[in-house]
């Protein structure tokens, strides 16, 4: 399934043959046993000594618009994987910042988006899932 309340614009250019392409990309979810339904979130991880590295999991359409709302997202530096809304991407399917703008106005994500009381913490299900990332969030 197609998350269309998001789109962002992204151009690829070939390196083979410099043609660019421009897509409009929108969220997607997975269609695997386990993540079946929900979003994909990744995120760049720098530690010393180490290799950077990208971590990332899986949250639904009600976790994905309270990361938003309470701006983890942002602050943690997360991306979402997106798709092609037409066509198919020719190579493995980026993960892009959504920002504000990229949010169709009044769609039922903006309307998630804004029921979220922010002063409750995020819930169990949600902190363990982004603990995959290296993120704790408070209780």
């Amino acid at each position: 399934m197609l998350l269309t309340d998001i789109t962002v614009e992204h151009t690829r250019v070939s390196k083979q043959t410099g043609v660019r392409q421009t897509f409009l990309l929108h969220p997607f979810t997975d269609t695997q046993r386990d993540t079946l339904g929900k979003f994909e979130i990744v995120r760049d991880i720098r530690e010393p000594g180490f290799k950077d590295v990208k971590r990332s999991t899986f949250v639904t359409f009600q976790q994905l618009a309270e990361l938003y709302a309470k701006g983890v997202l942002d602050e943690f530096g997360f991306s979402v994987r997106m798709c092609p809304g037409q066509g198919t991407y020719p190579a493995a399917n980026p993960a892009k910042k959504i920002l504000p703008t990229s949010i169709r106005p009044g769609s039922s994500f903006d309307l998630a988006v804004q029921k979220v009381d922010v002063s409750i913490p995020a819930n169990r299900d949600l902190r363990t899932a982004l603990l995959r990332t290296n993120v704790k969030l408070p209780l």
